[in-house]
């Protein structure tokens, strides 16, 4: 399974450094948070420097629906004014607005240097059986269409992005990918966000529903033949390699590695930046460094043993942050998923057992941790496994 560079803003050199180290296999660009131009010249030199790399753009066009809102913040995304704007309901359930927005969205990026296209879709907050989810369907259905009219044969991935509530309906979840799975001229992959009501709220994404949806998405769709790429899936990304998925993503900000239309509301000035963590791989989370420092004279196994370990002594800057988190990831992703789904899945169990075990061990310490470095999602992704085991049947 590959990794991917969520890129947003405070770019630095953390992409390059981390191709360089093979770190990742490439990155998802934001359009909000990167002048078009200077976007265009960084994916080049990307190209030139690392040939090899994946590198793609995320069209945010899911934001369209809310461009107008007072506290909307689209960012840079009003540069690209060949398909973004912003639109009603009612226009977007139209066929000829549809394919209008896709052709302009190819129009923008086919003469990039990017190695697959993402095509545009709104975002669908409520419900998988609304009109939201019509529209969505409506953009998947004639991508093929309309990029094949271009002349351009490179992978073509559509866009799904979905609220958590929505998979929390099953019957709904069924009928939908039913739909999407038995297109005509389906594209090649999806490039699939799952959306919190925050991205600091945890429980939205570990949640026992949402996550067994959610690797169901990644097993059907790859059963029929399409890649996924799972963007912001972070410490979830070898588990949806387990379930089929081609790629996850992630990033060094909180809302880099858990997605919400939060991002796109203007945040308050002045605050103080979030406090660097380093990524346990027996954890399957985060800790500050205190906490890690604290906890590694009695819970060894806390530590990775990688090479960027190193770099929280003293305590790590940003890009280091961000190196350290692809690093942990590779390696558990590397350890975890295999062609044998069931032998994944086995994996995966083990590897909450034995972070189950780890937290009883620093809980026996008496060391507190602070909320977002407790084991509250561990429980939520045991049983999501457990469910979609059996919803696969899997035996």
């Amino acid at each position: 399974m590959k990794l991917y560079a969520q890129i947003g803003h405070g770019l630095g050199d953390k992409l390059n450094v981390g191709l360089a180290e093979k770190l990742i296999d490439g990155a998802v660009f934001s359009p909000k948070d990167m002048p078009r131009d200077a976007m265009k010249d960084k994916i080049a030199d990307v190209r030139k420097s690392f040939p090899k790399a994946d590198v793609l753009v995320d069209p945010q066009f899911y934001v369209s629906l809310f461009a107008d809102a007072p506290n909307a913040n689209v960012g840079r995304l009003e540069e690209w004014k060949q398909y973004f704007r912003s639109y009603r309901k009612s226009e977007l359930e139209l066929s000829k607005t549809v394919r209008k927005v896709l052709h302009g969205c190819f129009q923008s990026v086919t003469e990039w240097e990017v190695t697959a296209i993402i095509t545009p879709n709104i975002y669908i907050a409520e419900s998988l059986d609304s009109r939201e989810a019509v529209i969505a369907k409506s953009f998947i259905r004639e991508a093929r269409d309309v990029f094949e009219k271009t002349g351009d044969d490179r992978p073509l991935y559509a866009s799904l992005v979905v609220c958590r509530e929505a998979l929390q309906d099953r019957r709904e979840f069924e009928e939908f990918l039913n739909d999407i799975t038995l297109l005509e001229s389906p594209p090649d992959g999806i490039y699939l966000i799952v959306a919190g009501r925050s991205s600091e709220a945890r429980s939205d994404f570990f949640h026992t529903d949402v996550l067994a949806n959610w690797l169901l998405l990644n097993l059907s769709l790859s059963i029929n033949g399409m890649q996924v790429i799972n963007g912001y899936s972070d410490i979830l990304t070898p588990f949806l390699g387990v379930a089929g998925g081609t790629a996850g993503a992630t990033g060094w900000w909180s809302n880099l590695r858990m997605f919400s239309m939060g991002r796109f509301c203007p945040s308050g000035s002045g605050g103080r930046q979030p406090i660097t963590r380093y990524l346990s791989e027996l954890l399957l989370n985060r800790i500050t460094f205190a906490e890690k420092e604290a906890i590694a004279p009695f819970v060894p196994g806390i530590i990775n043993r990688l090479p960027h370990d190193a770099d929280y002594d003293p305590e790590a800057e940003r890009t280091q942050e961000a190196l350290q988190s692809w690093e942990a990831l590779r390696s558990l992703t590397d350890r975890i998923v295999t062609e044998d789904i069931l032998a994944g899945i086995g994996n995966c169990r083990q590897a909450i057992e034995l972070s189950r075990q780890a937290y009883a061990a620093i809980a026996a310490t008496g060391i507190s941790l602070d909320m977002k470095s407790r084991d509250d999602h561990i429980e939520p992704l045991d049983e999501a496994l457990k469910q979609f085991k059996e919803r696969a049947e899997l035996k």
